[in-house]
């Protein structure tokens, strides 16, 4: 065991070149990535040196090691990242997929914690706990005003354990408590699965992650449909982060010959990474195949969708991948305590030979991409750092409004910056070589040509279709969920589980407008101005017409605040939105996704290109144009 040593700063600089391992140090003899580091080392100390001896109070030593760590992984790409204890803790949360809690996400309503949705199959879904349940109190503590990373700390606990919490339910008079055991919750990352018409079968990770469960997971649900009598399948990687590689290679196996190549891994010092191929006769090898992609799909999911697309097994449906094509592996630090490494250690290949890794997202030093804020320009890489770690889009307001001192509406308008803006554009100044400029042709098993750096292109592209602006507005103040809710929760609705969104559901949504979420945090267009306009006729002496006038504009701009005008155009939106929450209250999440694919762009295209065999093989074996 070795004892603690007490040196001195520049006694530790000089000694820190020399406790590399000396293994490493023998098979690097051509090549020593240690010749360098003592000029670096000594031009550290001699800062931090100053720093200690001389800064106006006294420093947080461990404070600032993690900064200097931290600045330094920052500097040479994206996802390589220090883990302490707590980073530990949502790591193997998500690669394993699992936590200790009840099964609940929630958000904040009436400065209260409100169920958005239980996870089925968990202790909440057991107790009964529904959509719109707001959490008043916790083991008797009142939660009002509390945050959400209190509340999530509060419910959380060692499986086994029990929590109290007390119940508000829209209709009902009294609150209750529900005392319910806490269990190891696992998250699915087959976020749901079914027929979306006869002989169609869809399944989802989309927005999930590749974690230890999920070949399985996804082999279970297309056996399941496949004894129903389905005959072609969509699988949805949209919005999927990615996660495990083993998982990924796993997955394409389910549908790839057995030897086919799926994904190879090329190291620094490697040119040629060892082949991964598929193991086994596929299991679903006949099921004619699309799979969704959009921006979001990444890493492990680019990497299903990529061995399909270069081995012409499925056609790709949606909008470019996102274009992380770099693997990661986990350093274990426990010689320091709770503490690990993520480094990216290699890139990965498509069967084609193709990466698909987007190089604008390394951004050199001195290239920090900025995103306005107000009055300000903030770091991207930190921005989205801090979105990509909070569980919801309430909690990243929250920390948004607190890290940066930003008022709700500008931590909402970085929420809604699209991801593209936050990577960047890669510029010749930045980019002098042209890294994402990669106009080399690979070719798919029938020949197709593909095209490799900047993410992977669908061969059907089909846009994510936006809806107005209003409709974007009421999703992200929660009104469709609020007053579904409500809407539910009055005395004629209570308990009917055969509501539909009819005629009369969407006029009570219009009559709702005025008191929502929405409305309360519109704009005040003119209200200031018009109030230094009173100000100004009163301490000027202006005559009773002038006051009149000024009377006559304030009515106008609190019936204006009143009057939501719905376009024609926005209303198949304002049905889709009221369809989904409606099947989130009475029937659940999974319910609710499915419902929600009636309304959307590419899914509907994925179907027609099932139901269009032709067509299908047509696309999934023609040649580029290009090349006949």
């Amino acid at each position: 065991m070795l004892r603690p040593l007490h040196l001195s700063l520049p006694v530790l600089c000089a000694l820190l070149p020399l406790i590399a391992p000396l293994e490493l140090r023998a098979a690097n003899v051509e090549k020593d990535p240690y010749k360098d580091i003592n000029s670096s080392w000594e031009r550290f100390g001699a800062v931090y040196g100053r720093v200690v001896e001389h800064y106006y109070e006294d420093v947080d030593h461990d404070q600032i090691m993690r900064s200097a760590i931290d600045g330094l992984l920052r500097d040479l790409d994206p996802y390589s990242q220090f883990f302490d204890e707590e980073g530990l803790r949502q790591l193997r949360q998500d690669t394993t997929g699992k936590f200790a809690g009840l099964g609940i996400t929630v958000g904040l309503k009436d400065h209260y914690p409100v169920i958005i949705a239980p996870i089925e199959g968990t202790p909440a879904s057991r107790a009964g706990l529904l959509p719109g349940d707001l959490i008043v109190a916790v083991e008797g503590f009142n939660t009002l005003n509390l945050g959400l990373d209190q509340i999530v700390t509060r419910l959380r606990g060692e499986p086994g354990s029990t929590v109290n919490i007390s119940i508000s339910r829209r209709g009902v008079a009294d609150d209750w408590v529900v005392a319910i055991t806490r269990e190891l919750i696992t998250i699915r990352s087959v976020a749901t699965s079914g027929q979306l018409s006869p002989g169609v079968g869809y399944v989802s990770l989309r927005q999930t992650r590749f974690s230890e469960e999920t070949s399985q997971e996804v082999g279970d649900a297309i056996s399941r449909l496949r004894s129903d009598g389905i005959h072609s399948l969509i699988l949805d990687l949209r919005g999927n982060p990615g996660g495990l590689l083993s998982q990924a290679t796993q997955v394409a196996d389910l549908f790839l010959d057995k030897g086919a190549p799926i994904v190879s891994v090329r190291e620094r010092d490697s040119d040629q990474g060892g082949m991964k191929r598929s193991q086994r006769p596929p299991l679903f090898g006949d099921l004619p195949l699309v799979v969704l992609i959009d921006g979001g799909s990444a890493s492990a999911a680019e990497i299903v969708a990529g061995a399909l697309q270069d081995n012409d097994r499925a056609l790709l449906v949606g909008t470019r991948s996102f274009g992380k094509g770099s693997v990661q592996t986990i350093f274990d630090l426990s010689n320091l305590g709770q503490a690990a490494l993520k480094l990216t250690t290699a890139l990965y290949y498509t069967p084609s030979g193709r990466s698909i890794h987007r190089q604008s997202l390394t951004v050199p030093p001195g290239a920090l991409l900025q995103i306005p804020a107000g009055d300000y320009d903030l770091p991207a890489g930190l921005l989205l750092g801090l979105i990509l770690r909070s569980p919801n889009a309430d909690t990243a307001i929250e920390r948004l409004q607190a890290r940066f001192e930003l008022e709700e509406s500008e931590a909402r308008q970085i929420l809604s910056t699209p991801l593209d803006s936050f990577i960047g554009e890669a510029t010749d100044r930045d980019y002098p070589n042209g890294l994402d400029a990669d106009t080399t042709a690979y070719r798919t098993r029938a020949g197709r040509v593909v095209f490799g750096q900047g993410g992977i292109d669908p061969d059907v592209t089909v846009a994510g279709f936006s809806p107005p602006m209003i409709v974007q507005q009421m999703h992200r103040q929660r009104v469709f969920f609020d007053f579904v809710i409500n809407y539910v929760g009055e005395e004629s609705n209570r308990g009917d589980t055969t509501l539909e969104v009819d005629t009369t559901m969407v006029e009570a949504f219009r009559q709702f407008l005025p008191q929502s979420q929405l409305a309360k945090a519109r704009p005040q267009d003119g209200s200031d101005e018009l109030l230094q306009l009173r100000h100004l006729a009163s301490d000027a002496g202006w005559n009773d017409a002038v006051v009149r006038a000024l009377d006559s504009l304030q009515v106008a701009l609190e019936g204006r605040e009143q009057a939501f005008v719905i376009p024609d155009a926005a209303l198949p939106h304002i049905r889709a939105g009221l369809t989904t929450e409606l099947a989130l209250r009475l029937h659940g999440r999974q319910a609710s996704l499915m419902s929600a694919l009636a309304f959307d762009h590419q899914v509907q295209e994925a179907m027609q290109l099932l139901r269009d065999p032709a067509r299908y093989q047509q696309l999934l074996l023609a040649r580029s144009d290009r090349d006949r």
